[in-house]
């Protein structure tokens, strides 16, 4: 058996900060949203799970459970680490969240705090598993469950809509010196936050003055080897002072050892030597602001930084949550979120209809949704128009032969093309000549027959053009425009551009903790409206 978490017991007592407000001010807390957290979204944070986190000879941080309460809340709040802590001390309706109002002392440091969140970054690195995922659909499956979301509606299916967004980079392309010196100065900064700035040797106090950066990097008239030299010896400095093992998971550390090693070279007497421009590696860090970005180009606009997805689960009463998400980089295509989507459904899992636009479409896409018990529905077809009348021929059912064409004539002879995927069906001119479709059907005359090349997506993509047209599929098209405001949620109340961190993991964890603080506004509503029902009667 795995090891469980530490959490302690809290019993309400006479000095408990919210039996001390007033009535009022007690229900203005339990009204809000941090209210909400503490009694519904914070008894189902599962604390164990992150015990992996910690040294299976060691213990873990006092009141886990809270601490993964107080970096979400972080998220939620669209605040830093400081901020966050700042607000622990003296805001009660943050202390409610995290059950610790009873606490004399709040179980909470920026040391604890920032080896939680090194911890998380580390054991995705290794292990290739993000806690904070885990943690948004563990406790989004069972909101759904309360709100009746997970089970099929009155169409016999689960309904859910399905839209991306690019999730913007910060970082410049910084020049060789300027890569340097911004990880030493990242590498210093953490130990300043995490121990003092007393152990730092005084000859690298300079990284905290006001427009150092500027003076050493631009204003600075030494050659470039010069510069990277000095910057280097310094970047050996900090490693130093970095050595113990208990650094060595932070992402600040990493880069910084990922820097001298792209940009030096041993001289053999334990020296740094700059490498030749020539000699160092398109796969050396560009920017430590974003070591795993890559740029995409979506809506005519160039984006640096990551592709993200989310499918959010409806039903007819305007209840929603965001119930699976993921976030990659930016060469990560919609089709290949759907295709990822598709490939993660358990095949006993009640059957869906997915919504989306078309660039999450694929007639490959949709044969394996249907395997799976998911009609794929697109609100539009990317690419190329295909005939209408393709939709009227009868393929076998593995789309190597053609059974009839719409007017049903059976070929005169056909041959299927492994490489094209389509089948080149030849009909007699007798069949051909006196059928009502001709003036419409894609065959070529010839001089013995009439010859139609066509193959099973042509027919599929054909008979989902000619659906898009009708009115059912018209109003799933309407429902799935509710799921087009999340991008501009994230953005504007979360600050999902903003984080000012793109390292994946840090990156992954933050996007998750969002679509988490999504559903608990999400999961308030659907209360709120249950109260005010219940009161009627």
């Amino acid at each position: 058996m795995g090891r469980k978490a530490k959490s302690p017991y809290i019993q309400l007592n006479l000095g408990d900060r919210f039996l001390n407000l007033s009535e009022r001010g007690q229900k203005a807390i339990m009204e809000s949203r941090l209210g909400h957290f503490g009694d519904k979204i914070f008894p189902l944070i599962d604390a164990d799970s992150f015990m992996v986190l910690y040294s299976e000879n060691g213990r873990g941080p006092y009141y886990l459970q809270g601490l993964v309460g107080a970096y979400l809340i972080m998220r939620m709040l669209h605040i830093t680490p400081d901020e966050l802590l700042l607000r622990i001390d003296s805001d009660i309706a943050i202390q409610y969240a995290l059950h610790t109002t009873s606490m004399k002392t709040q179980p909470f440091s920026r040391r604890n705090l920032f080896y939680f969140m090194a911890r998380l970054d580390a054991y995705e690195s290794e292990k290739g598993i993000n806690l904070i995922e885990k943690c948004f659909k563990d406790v989004s499956a069972s909101l759904a469950r309360e709100m009746g979301l997970d089970r099929p509606g009155s169409s016999g299916r689960i309904k859910k809509r399905m839209d991306s967004m690019m999730v913007g980079s910060h970082a410049a392309r910084l020049s060789r010196p300027g890569i340097l010196y911004t990880v030493n100065q990242d590498a210093l900064r953490l130990y300043d936050q995490l121990v003092g700035r007393d152990g730092i040797d005084y000859s690298l106090h300079h990284y905290f003055e006001k427009d150092d950066k500027n003076a050493i990097i631009y204003h600075n008239k030494d050659v470039m080897q010069e510069k990277l030299s000095v910057l280097l010896a310094e970047a050996l400095q900090i490693r130093e002072l970095m050595k113990e093992e208990e650094w060595h998971e932070f992402a600040e550390y990493k880069n910084l050892v990922r820097c001298i090693e792209d940009q030096s070279v041993n001289d053999g007497d334990g020296n740094a030597v700059p490498k030749d421009s020539r000699d160092v590696a398109g796969t050396s860090l560009q920017s430590p602001r974003d070591p795993d970005a890559t740029a995409r180009t979506k809506d005519h606009r160039t984006y640096v930084g990551a592709s993200a997805n989310v499918a959010e689960t409806y039903d007819d009463n305007g209840n929603s949550l965001i119930t699976d998400a993921g976030i990659e980089s930016n060469s990560h295509s919609d089709s290949d979120f759907m295709k990822g989507y598709i490939d993660a459904k358990d095949e006993n899992a009640p059957e869906e209809q997915v919504t989306t636009d078309g660039a999450f479409y694929s007639e490959e896409n949709a044969r394996r949704a249907e395997e799976k018990g998911i009609l794929l529905t697109p609100t539009a077809l990317t690419g190329t128009k295909t005939n209408d009348l393709c939709a009227d021929f009868e393929l076998s059912e593995d789309g190597t032969e053609v059974a009839s064409c719409p007017n049903h004539a059976i070929p005169v002879s056909q041959k299927y093309n492994e490489k094209t995927g389509k089948v080149d069906a030849k009909f007699s001119h007798a069949d051909c000549d006196s059928c009502p479709f001709r003036s419409q059907c894609p065959g070529k005359d010839q001089k013995r027959a009439v010859k139609v090349s066509i193959s099973r997506n042509m027919v599929d993509r054909a008979a989902t053009q000619r659906s898009i047209g009708e009115e059912a599929h018209k109003q799933f098209a309407r429902e799935r425009n509710a799921v087009e405001a999340i991008p501009s949620i994230f953005r504007r109340k979360y600050g999902i551009d903003r984080i000012g961190t793109f390292v994946r993991s840090r990156l992954r964890s933050a996007f998750f903790s969002i679509c988490l603080a999504y559903n608990v506004q999400k999961h308030q509503r659907f209360c709120n409206m249950l109260r005010a029902k219940c009161a009627l009667f």
